[in-house]
Order: structure tokens, then C-alpha cells, then sequence
């Protein structure tokens, strides 16, 4: 984030981790693990329309390493998702939801957030984006501020295969004047698209039941 904030999204093109979602909400949330370097206050974000408050850290852990140390905290039971260059881990205390998102570094330590909302107040519902295939659900909405102005990224689940949701995203961008960019590797459902100034990053995840989408979108960076 600037000014209010340092989050940044997710960019990478990394291999998608074969990790299945899992959907709970928990009794707990997370701590900053004790041997991680805490890098203090990281500004605000929103989350499903909450308003949470950010800490950055640091670990020698790969994120991997790291979510698994983290999902094994007492009552934390956190569903996962697969990013380009690390994992997303998600959950709720009540109605106080919390993320934390781990970047791999190229060391191979991670580079880590943790939100955490901050009451039970009320929150602006997110809306689906336009694009969004029917039958699709929108499960996380996270709202920050990147170097050239807002950044939206959100996880949707879909009933359908991988396969069908990429080819009906792919279908309803196309006709709402997006443009596919070359450089994304299809066979791992990783997607960008254009249009105008508005830069949107796709990832199609399979799921126990059906599949997922994580997806970006910002401005174009100068």
C-alpha cells in the first residue's frame, strides 16, 4: 500500500501449488510465528467489505513450510489456495475475518501479511465482478492500494470443471472487450488479460468439488 498502507498483490508466474481449497470457519485465528522477524504495521485494507488492520513479517520458512506450521495452530482450521508465488490462507473468528498471504522470496523464505478484521461492524457487501461466469461465487474480496491506484483481488469458487470455467471466463472477457496477453501458461490455468488502462490476472485452480479463481485486477503500472 502507499500512504496508508504497504500490501502488495500477488504477480508471480510460478508453478500453481497442488494444494486443495478447504472451507471452514474457525474458532481462532493466526499469530505471527515466534521465529519469524516482524516488520510491524502495514497499513489498512478491506476484506468483504470489512476494514482490517495489516502486519508484515518475514520467515526462513517456504511458504509451503510455513502454512502448514500455521493450518496445525489449535482451532485455526484455515482454507487454503494455491497463488502463483505462494499460498493464501483464510479464515474467521465469529464474524472478524482474517488472511494471511505468503510470498516466496527468490531465497525461498517467505514474505508474509496477516490482516485481521477489525470488529463486527457493519461492511459494504463486494459485488461480482461483471465478467464472472454464471453459477460462480464470490467467496473473498480484498481491496488495497497499489503504486498506480486501487488494486481488487478475489476468490471465487465455481461448480464446473477448471476447464469449463476457463473457457467461459475466456468467452465473457472476450465479449466484454478484454484482451488476452501473451506470456500465460493456459495449461496451468494461469491467465492476463487488457483492456484500456485496466490490467486483469486470472488463476484457474481445480477443487475436491468443482474448481476456483483467483483474480487481479489494476491499473496499468507505468
Amino acid at each position: 500500500m502507499n500512504g496508508a498502507g504497504r500490501c502488495k498483490p500477488f504477480r508471480g508466474r510460478g508453478t500453481v501449488v497442488a494444494i486443495g481449497m478447504l472451507w471452514a470457519q474457525a474458532a481462532a485465528q493466526p499469530v505471527i510465528p515466534a521465529d519469524a522477524i516482524d516488520l510491524g504495521w502495514g497499513g489498512r485494507l478491506s476484506v468483504n467489505g470489512m476494514r482490517m488492520d495489516v502486519r508484515l513479517f518475514q520467515a526462513v520458512q517456504t511458504p509451503a513450510e510455513l502454512a502448514a506450521r500455521l493450518a496445525r495452530q489449535p482451532g485455526l482450521e484455515p482454507w487454503l489456495l494455491p497463488l502463483p508465488d505462494g499460498l493464501m490462507l483464510t479464515g474467521a473468528r465469529g464474524r472478524r475475518p482474517w488472511l494471511m498471504q505468503l510470498r516466496q522470496r527468490q531465497s525461498g523464505a517467505t514474505q508474509g501479511m496477516l490482516a485481521i478484521g477489525l470488529g463486527e461492524g457493519a461492511r459494504v457487501p463486494p459485488a461480482p465482478a461483471v465478467w464472472l461466469p454464471q453459477g460462480a461465487a464470490l467467496l473473498l474480496d480484498l481491496r488495497t492500494n497499489g503504486a498506480a491506484g486501487p488494486v481488487a483481488q478475489q476468490v471465487y469458487a465455481y461448480g464446473g470443471s477448471a476447464g469449463e470455467l476457463s473457457r467461459l471466463l475466456q468467452a465473457r472477457l472476450h465479449a466484454q472487450g478484454w484482451r488476452r496477453q501473451a506470456g500465460g501458461q493456459a495449461d496451468e490455468g494461469l491467465m492476463e488479460w487488457q483492456r484500456a488502462r485496466r490490467v486483469l490476472r486470472l488463476v484457474v485452480v481445480k477443487r475436491p468439488q468443482g474448481s476456483g479463481l483467483l483474480a487481479v485486477e489494476h491499473a496499468v503500472h507505468e
